[in-house]
């Protein structure tokens, strides 16, 4: 098992240049966390999934991407020198303009994966060099090359043998000498091609993750103070648990969606409030 913990962050908690430096600051706390796992920022795959859909108005396209860029030109105009990140974010942004100009003709779930995971590209490039600017020792990382799925395109199956061994050749190493920034959600099939775990699979890729380099530990951040009995978003009666063990949560996740649950992952997983 690995000395070291990996921390997966949400689309809120990567929101914006404020909620980015609270991670940083979590981070900086914890010497043992050297994985970092992160969303799209908040509102983003909302965008991107639209425009894989197919969006034929040419103004409406122009208005998407340009809300886009401006989620993360936003960020980067905090930072102190954007030189090493601004061109790959700003290709980012050029290949979704291409692929969705693609998707009006014949939209695909191969081209719906390869759309949607520039979410995830985009705000790891930005995360990564604000942490370098607080002097953490970070890299980036494309998961791609390590975690390994089928071709079932927008709910891809992982494949864990092939995962574990790639991750244990590529991402380790990174990790036992710097900490180690990259994306949730995405993954590629043995041809190389981008795949997506489906909606809402980044918890259940990090879980995936920190199974493969066999991470003492998985805490996955949250702005949701806490385990509800259910989700306060939907539910105005939902009530936070003061107090689960591993089998109860395990036990409530039995029927959720596959892209919420840990049942891959072994290790210990704690569930925190980033802004307790």
């Amino acid at each position: 098992m690995s000395a070291f913990n990996v921390a997966k962050f949400g689309g809120t908690s990567v929101a914006n240049f404020e909620a980015m430096s609270r991670c940083a600051e979590i981070i900086e706390n914890n010497p043992q966390t050297k994985l970092v796992v992160s969303s799209a920022c908040s509102g983003v795959t909302n965008i991107l999934v639209e425009l894989a859909n197919g969006v034929k108005d040419e103004a409406r396209r122009a208005e998407l991407i340009s809300k886009l860029r401006d989620i993360h030109t936003e960020i980067m105009s905090k930072l102190d020198d954007v030189s090493s990140i601004e061109a790959r974010v700003d290709a980012l942004i050029e290949k979704v303009a291409t692929l969705s100009e693609a998707a009006c003709i014949a939209a695909t779930p191969k081209l719906t994966d390869h759309l949607v995971a520039c979410g995830e590209r985009m705000s790891t490039h930005i995360l990564t060099r604000l942490m370098q600017e607080r002097g953490i020792d970070a890299v980036r990382f494309d998961i791609r090359e390590a975690l390994k799925t089928d071709s079932d395109y927008g709910k891809a199956e992982p494949n864990i043998e092939a995962t574990k061994t790639a991750a244990s050749e590529k991402l380790v190493p990174l990790c036992k000498q710097h900490v180690v920034v990259t994306q949730g959600f995405i993954g590629s099939d043995e041809d190389g091609e981008t795949t997506t775990l489906g909606r809402g699979g980044s918890d259940y890729s990090a879980a995936l993750i920190a199974e493969a380099v066999e991470a003492a530990g998985l805490e996955i951040w949250t702005d949701v103070p806490g385990i509800y009995t259910t989700d306060p978003r939907i539910a105005p009666n939902a009530r936070p648990i003061p107090e689960i063990s591993f089998s109860e949560a395990s036990e409530m996740l039995t029927s959720a969606p596959r892209s919420c649950t840990l049942q891959h992952y072994y290790l210990h997983c704690v569930i925190k409030s980033q802004f307790l």
